[in-house]
């Protein structure tokens, strides 16, 4: 076939349809990349055994590891307890709420799903809120980007990032090491300028004299699964940090995919009664959504789009190696803000593999860090960046509280602009100190 019926051309159409399809969210995601597959399979660019043998198998099993640990703990009640005891512990101050929950859901973000964390506390500051009387907004503002930060520190903490290390060779360590210590001062700057621009109207009333809340030990519903659950997450990061000394020292094939699916596998075993609940939470649309995605950005691939449109830009490496990491970060921040940022991880980690055999790039880790770092971050700009902001956003109108892309923007800009500021600094000195 040639011409506008050229397999790259009918993969290049199909990828775009599909991102503008995701964009518009008027079908489920699912469904979208159900039909580029479908499309992609009727005009023969893949055969189906092509299609299977693009998926990036590792990447689901990882994911479907830490889904299960994230269920097992939220079946049990610990990020109701959780939440219920921080409110406690600064006794319903809603300015020292607006740093400490947004610190918190930074924290846990690094180590499980946004989602679960946000759908937890957006619910929570909506309560207490009412109890007393401030407006939940910049709250739960705060507590989004501050979670979309974190998620940046570690491999497991945003879908993103699984999509990008477990791709292109990199580790739990990896991101540890290189993107923690841009996220732990871009979460404190965000925070930092959340609290200034917001802290002096968030009191909308005098608040009540004695702070009725329950105690956080009511929240925990059932003791046992909540501590096998946390030792299982404990037992997946230790496995995620050392898998690879365990294949070479002790020759035992430890994948990350299997660091998080013995412990979930375990904990499924232990489970009892509770297994069928804690299955119910898992997100399986996500997993059958990456399927589908996968395929359509092997498409890309097998006819060399993604190879052709890089060529482009190896032409202006030679002279701006450097100005190439900031514009990944602030291109992938952009683009983050307005379309889902997991298939935009998932086409970027194909390009950054050829941007990075080109002569005089920087190196692939580099490049990887700006993508990582500028996908998450970027997020939050807009109402729909981030699967978090939906969550809380959601929360919100599920409460009668409203938001608007407007007041949306207002209270994440300026933090998330601090965030990605900090993040270039910090890739700007990785790279002159050649630490990356």
């Amino acid at each position: 076939m040639t011409g506008i019926l050229s397999p790259t051309w009918i993969a290049v159409s199909v990828f775009l349809t599909t991102y503008i399809a995701l964009g518009l969210e008027r079908i489920p995601r699912v469904l979208a990349a159900g039909i580029g597959v479908i499309l992609l399979l009727l005009f023969k660019v893949l055969t189906v055994e092509e299609a299977v043998a693009y998926v990036h198998w590792e990447t689901l099993g990882l994911l479907f590891g830490m889904f299960v640990l994230i269920a097992v703990l939220s079946e049990a009640g610990f990020f109701s307890a959780l939440a219920i005891e921080t409110a406690h512990r600064v006794n319903g101050e809603p300015r020292r709420l607006l740093v400490v929950f947004p610190l918190l859901t930074g924290f846990l973000a690094a180590f499980m799903d946004s989602i679960t964390v946000m759908l937890f506390f957006a619910t929570l500051t909506v309560e207490l809120s009412r109890l007393l009387r401030f407006d939940p907004v910049p709250v739960v503002a705060a507590e989004v980007v501050a979670a979309n930060i974190g998620g940046a520190a570690t491999l497991m903490g945003d879908p993103p990032n699984v999509i990008l290390g477990l791709t292109l060779g990199f580790g739990l360590n990896d991101f540890i090491t290189h993107n923690g210590p841009i996220v732990v001062f871009g979460l404190l700057g965000a925070v930092a300028m959340a609290y200034r621009q917001s802290a002096r109207d968030l009191q909308k009333g005098p608040p009540p004299e004695r702070l009725e809340l329950p105690r956080s030990v009511e929240m925990v519903r059932d003791p046992t699964l909540l501590r096998l659950g946390l030792l299982a997450l404990a037992l997946a990061v230790v496995l995620l940090s050392t898998h690879r000394w365990i294949e070479q020292r002790l020759a035992i094939p430890l994948t990350p995919p299997l660091a998080t699916l013995i412990p979930a596998i375990l904990l499924l075993l232990l489970g009892g009664p509770r297994v069928e609940g804690i299955l119910r939470r898992i997100d399986y649309e996500v997993l059958l959504f990456l399927i589908g995605l996968f395929a359509i950005v092997g498409a890309l691939e097998k006819t060399h789009a993604i190879e052709m449109l890089t060529g482009g830009v190896s032409s202006w490496l030679g002279k701006h190696p450097l100005g190439l990491v900031s514009a990944l970060l602030w291109f992938s921040a952009l683009c983050s803000a307005v379309v889902d940022n997991v298939p935009f991880a998932l086409s970027m980690a194909y390009a950054l593999r050829h941007l990075a055999n080109s002569p005089q790039a920087p190196a692939l880790s580099l490049l990887t860090w700006a993508v990582s770092l500028g996908t998450d971050l970027g997020g939050n700009f807009t109402p729909i960046g981030a699967s978090a902001n939906v969550v809380a956003c959601a929360a919100l109108e599920g409460h009668g509280v409203r938001v608007g892309w407007g007041r949306w923007m207002r209270l994440a800009a300026r933090p998330t602009l601090i965030a990605l500021g900090l993040a270039q600094m910090g890739l700007l000195v990785k790279a002159w100190l050649g630490f990356f």
